[in-house]
């Protein structure tokens, strides 16, 4: 039981090692450094904040990792630029030197969330409250129409009836422009090739540790078509693919590699997907924990994957969700 909980409190600590997280200013990377701060790991977080919310926001997350007694690295750079992402390679080679990086985490939400064509979808919305409107009439409760819609927006957005979603009006409405080709091959890139070049770079530079871990971010988008979504989701697919090839071609230097499948998650990379608010609404339902998945959900799986015990486990899709995505309530 001590070897345990020694394992739990703080596994790394004292070992020297590092955990590199790309985009670790918020959401599942701020979480993650958090919670491997807690464990013994240094920390280097490369992010693309403005200069005010670091100073007003980010900095006190950055204090409580330092107050974990481990060293705390930042970046704050523009990761599509080649020079400042070379500067963040030299820090982790500074840093952390030669069989340091024992994680390495792509968390990098850079996806253009835009229709490809003109949205023809029927009006469901419109025609349920017409019905329903009809219907109360036809009770001796005549209600016109935009009430009915007001009302509902207000036990939705307000009250939080979450079984209104299919009635209520997102708050987050899909962008005027349409998905371009240069949006396509940014989101792609960045987001589903990037992890594989940086997890390459790092080991043909001797940085990552024996044993080390490589751990990408992908969603329930992967597989199901949402709206607004698909360059995402190709990106999603790609990082997967490029997941697996690291598992069997790294595998000789030691290395695993994984992907996390989260949940809905409130995170500010999520609230900027076009109907977010109706998709966490859904998920609250149909979850059988009826609840979203967390940050800190995904940050204790990711420390549970850099644990020794979780060494025969590679090339996988790891869901963290409480059942949602294998749930049809």
């Amino acid at each position: 039981m001590d070897a345990v909980v020694k394992e739990e409190i703080g596994a790394f600590r004292g070992r020297g090692l590092w955990a590199v997280i790309l985009g670790g200013s918020s959401g599942f990377g701020l979480a993650t450094a958090k919670r491997l701060a807690r464990a013994g790991l240094n920390i280097l977080l490369a992010h693309k904040d403005p200069e005010g919310t670091v100073e007003s926001v980010i900095a006190p997350h950055f204090d409580a990792i330092r107050r974990e007694g481990v060293s705390l690295v930042t970046h704050n750079a523009n990761l599509f630029d080649d020079e400042e992402r070379g500067t963040v390679l030299d820090g982790i080679a500074e840093h952390a030197g030669p069989g340091g990086v024992h994680l390495f985490m792509h968390s990098i939400a850079a996806g253009a969330c835009k229709l490809l064509a003109e949205d023809r979808t029927p009006d469901f919305r419109g025609i349920a409250l017409r019905g329903l409107a009809e219907a109360l009439a036809a009770e001796g409760s005549p209600v016109e129409v935009a009430v009915l819609r007001k009302a509902v927006n207000t036990a939705f957005h307000l009250k939080g009836c979450d079984a209104l979603h299919t009635l209520a009006d997102s708050r987050i409405p899909y962008r005027e422009e349409l998905l371009g080709e240069d949006d396509l091959k940014r989101t792609v890139w960045m987001m589903g090739y990037d992890h594989l070049l940086w997890g390459r770079e790092l080991l043909t530079a001797g940085l990552l540790a024996p044993g080390a871990r490589l751990v990408a971010m992908t969603s329930e988008g992967n597989e199901i078509a949402w709206k607004g979504y698909a360059a995402v989701s190709a990106a999603k697919c790609a990082l997967e693919a490029s997941s697996r090839a690291m598992a069997v071609e790294l595998a000789p230097y030691g290395v695993r590699s994984y992907v996390v499948q989260a949940g809905i998650t409130d995170t500010p990379a999520g609230n900027a997907i076009p109907g977010f608010d109706l998709m966490k609404a859904q998920a609250r339902i149909r979850n059988p924990f009826h609840r979203l998945t967390t940050p800190e959900d995904v940050a204790e799986a990711i420390h549970a994957l850099c644990l020794p015990g979780f060494a025969w486990a590679n090339g996988e899709v790891i869901r963290v969700d409480g059942g949602e995505a294998v749930s049809g309530a």
